[in-house]
């Protein structure tokens, strides 16, 4: 009988994970209820002019304006996006932080640094079962576009080009036409919003706190917004009288500073993954999420320019076991690295990379 004991003992604690979390396990009969992240491109394409005649040494560059996410919807009903949100985690996955103790949010809720919401009032963005959404940074041909901006140039002179993403047909884009800094919005594509936008004299609007774009180091997550954006700006900060959204969160370790991270619930946190180079992660950002993963072992800013052609056009993809995409809550075990799948067709049908 104490065998049998100690043996149930065992069993209820290999399916916990040190937070008390049951540690998910998919198998054949899994069904996976909610809007899934299926895909993410952040490290864009590798680039090159021959500077040769000249005599100069031929540098290569990195084109990251391409990236991409997809949102899958699995199940065997319609979904909306409408109230849904990007955001970033406040944590870097590379640094290991120390917090003041009622400050460690990681087991308590996502602290997200910035959120960019989904136009809708409700039921205006559906998905379909088995529909994905492709939200780029740019929905546009960037080869297109980055040729007209070298017009006038021997294109013969560069390679790498024709590997850049046509997104024309994305479905929405986290830049917004009214504050795109880098003025490539497309115009004819919706957008998603900041979660705080103000006028200024004039009515020029200015963002903050907005998902600002893929890194290779961060906390990605698909949330279901806990407040709406009125009600987020008119009580977001913490004060003397009440507790807000965001908060101001005290580092002790000496090496980093202080940091903001914005309050989201655990139970409105839809999907999340963790994008890291294998080789630099220090800290988990968020409880739901047990892994890691990245296109590379090293981050891409630290290697030689002579590699970027080698995990150029590589993406972060969702598996496929047969029958169903896995979704285990861990982005080690959940995402593989493949060539992007809205790559460029080459004359016999392979993708350019």
């Amino acid at each position: 009988m104490k065998h049998s004991l100690l043996f149930a003992a065992l069993v209820l604690l290999a399916g916990c994970v040190r937070n008390e979390l049951p540690v998910k396990q998919s198998n054949s009969r899994s069904r996976v209820d909610h809007l899934i992240i299926k895909e993410v491109f952040y490290v864009g394409h590798y680039w090159v002019r021959d500077l040769s005649a000249w005599g100069w040494k031929n540098t290569n560059q990195m084109y990251t304006d391409d990236q991409y996410i997809v949102i899958y919807n699995p199940t065997d009903e319609v979904k909306y996006l409408d109230g849904l949100a990007l955001c970033t985690n406040a944590i870097d996955p590379t640094q290991a932080v120390t917090f003041a103790p009622k400050d460690d949010f990681v087991n308590r809720y996502y602290g997200a640094s910035g959120i960019s919401y989904f136009p809708g009032s409700g039921t205006e963005h559906p998905v379909q079962p088995r529909q994905s959404i492709v939200v780029a940074k740019y929905a546009i041909d960037h080869k297109a576009q980055y040729e007209k901006e070298l017009e006038g140039e021997d294109l013969s002179l560069y390679k790498g080009l024709d590997a850049f993403l046509d997104l024309s047909k994305a479905d929405f884009e986290w830049t917004n036409i009214q504050y795109d800094p880098g003025h490539k919005n497309n115009p004819n594509v919706p957008d998603l919003h900041a979660i705080l936008e103000e006028k200024e004299n004039g009515g020029k609007v200015t963002p903050a706190f907005d998902f600002g774009g893929l890194s290779e180091h961060a906390g990605l997550a698909l949330i279901r917004l806990p407040w709406t954006p009125d009600d987020f700006k008119a009580h977001y900060p913490d004060t003397k009288e009440r507790r807000g959204y965001r908060h101001y969160i005290t580092v002790t370790s000496s090496a980093f500073g202080d940091l903001y991270a914005i309050e989201v619930p655990f139970s409105h946190v839809i999907d999340c993954i963790t994008i890291c180079p294998r080789s630099r992660f220090q800290m988990r950002p968020c409880k739901l999420d047990k892994g890691h993963n990245a296109i590379s072992d090293a981050s891409i800013s630290s290697m030689k320019q002579s590699e970027y052609p080698k995990y150029s056009g590589l993406a972060l993809t969702r598996k496929w076991d047969g029958r169903k995409f896995v979704d285990d809550n861990n982005t080690t075990a959940d995402f593989e690295v493949k060539i992007s799948a809205l790559a460029r067709k080459d004359a016999k049908g392979n993708p350019i990379k």
